[in-house]
């Protein structure tokens, strides 16, 4: 297991002065490969080999975002792999050890060459479960949809895989409100399914149902991703 300490900061914190749900995939982010390392998946194995993690399928069930200029320890370990899936878990704990958030998430390899998913015989399975996790995420659930907005792929947007950064999905979904829905509202449930990478150039189109509880991103006529939300009113 990887337990990050971190500070919530002007670089991750959201207007309401809490962690941002973009800063916690950015510790997400740094956890896992961290993790990654530790348990044998290193550099070599996988950059080294032309092998690029990426996400599959992201479910977060969210208690309380930590506040600003706040602790909180970001912790995370592995599930046993699934054929060419990386199941792995998470959760954020407050200084009193309170949990705020719980992750669960399905990673997969992908070749820097051909973008295809693929496994790799040196990467063994690993379980360090605990009893406790999170639910793996499921499938998206679909509703009609009209279109919101659209979104061209600059290149501040990529990650060093060179396609859109998973925290820009983020950002978009979370874009979907406005500000004065985020003063009254907080988030509870995010599930994400990441279908197709978004490359430079590419304008994404965005299309939401009309309680804005599922979105989608559509690219030339296919499907990169999709999106379920909750929401609640705050101190509800």
């Amino acid at each position: 297991m990887q337990r990050l300490p971190f500070e919530v900061t002007t670089t991750n914190a959201s207007a309401d002065r809490k962690l941002s749900v973009p800063g916690l995939f950015r510790v997400f982010q740094d956890a896992a490969i961290l993790d990654a390392e530790n348990i044998g998946y290193n550099s070599y194995k996988t950059l080294g080999k032309g092998l690029l993690w990426v996400f599959s399928r992201v479910y977060v069930r969210f208690e309380s975002m930590p506040e600003y200029l706040s602790n909180a320890v970001f912790e995370t370990r592995p599930g046993p792999r699934k054929a060419f899936f990386f199941p792995r878990y998470a959760k954020v704990v407050s200084e009193e050890g309170k949990t705020l958030a719980r992750i669960s998430s399905i990673w997969a390899l992908i070749h820097e060459d051909t973008r295809k998913i693929e496994m790799h015989p040196e990467l063994d399975s690993v379980d360090q479960l605990e009893g406790d996790e999170l639910e793996l995420p499921g499938r998206v659930v679909s509703a009609p949809v009209s279109f919101h907005s659209r979104r061209t792929i600059k290149y501040s947007d990529l990650d060093i895989n060179g396609h859109l950064n998973n925290v820009r999905y983020i950002e978009m979904l979370m874009d979907l409100h406005d500000v004065e829905f985020h003063k009254t509202h907080e988030i509870k449930e995010l599930l994400i399914q990441y279908e197709s990478e978004i490359k430079p150039g590419e304008t994404v189109e965005l299309m939401v149902d009309e309680s804005l509880s599922y979105a989608k991103g559509v690219v030339d006529d296919r499907i990169a991703f999709e999106a379920n939300m909750k929401f609640a009113p705050k101190n509800a």
